[in-house]
């Protein structure tokens, strides 16, 4: 009976150590799933905030280009088949041009460029498309009054080029525009 019993003791103390060992490898496979699960979501949140000012610094390039009258700049933030539109006026569209005449057109002025700037830009990803609303103001080039104001929409696709604009919308107010700061 002693040997049967020891027997049940040796299992049971055995079990007993294996059980001990389930649990401690269980919470260490928890604690390692919790860590690689933060490590992914801050890697996530990393490369969301990368896009997201990468978005943004496309944007303020086309804008850089624009004081600049630098049309290479520009078209390089830009898709060929980009469209700028106004809406408004009777139809609904009071504007509606391809990125390269809205382009042509700042390269033909003279002088420094029309100075745009964004406020508090927002940002949205999804996989490869991105969207960026934005205030904005305008002051004519050489100018320190605001000419006009409204809303910025951009839509991006993102390719092996990167970010790139392709459709760009505003509107346009003379009224209850409020200054940026440079």
């Amino acid at each position: 009976m002693s040997t049967c019993l020891q027997s049940l003791q040796l299992r049971d103390a055995w079990l007993a150590q294996r059980i001990r060992a389930l649990r401690v490898g269980r919470a260490a496979a928890l604690v390692a799933l919790a860590l690689v699960s933060i490590d992914g979501f801050t890697a996530t949140a990393a490369r969301a905030q990368s896009d997201d000012q990468a978005v943004i610094a496309v944007a303020t390039h086309f804008f850089d280009g624009m004081r600049a009258r630098d049309t290479a700049l520009m078209r390089s933030t830009a898709l060929p088949s980009t469209m700028v539109v106004i809406p408004g006026g009777p139809t609904g569209i009071q504007v509606q041009i391809t990125v390269d005449q809205f382009v042509n057109s700042v390269g033909k002025g003279t002088g420094p460029g029309g100075d745009e700037r964004l406020r508090d830009p927002k940002v949205q990803i999804d996989g490869p498309m991105a969207s960026l609303w934005s205030y904005y103001t305008y002051t004519e080039g050489g100018q320190t009054k605001i000419d006009h104001c409204g809303i910025d929409a951009f839509l991006f696709r993102k390719g092996p080029d990167g970010w790139k604009i392709f459709n760009l919308a505003g509107t346009i107010r003379t009224t209850g525009c409020t200054p940026i700061s440079k």
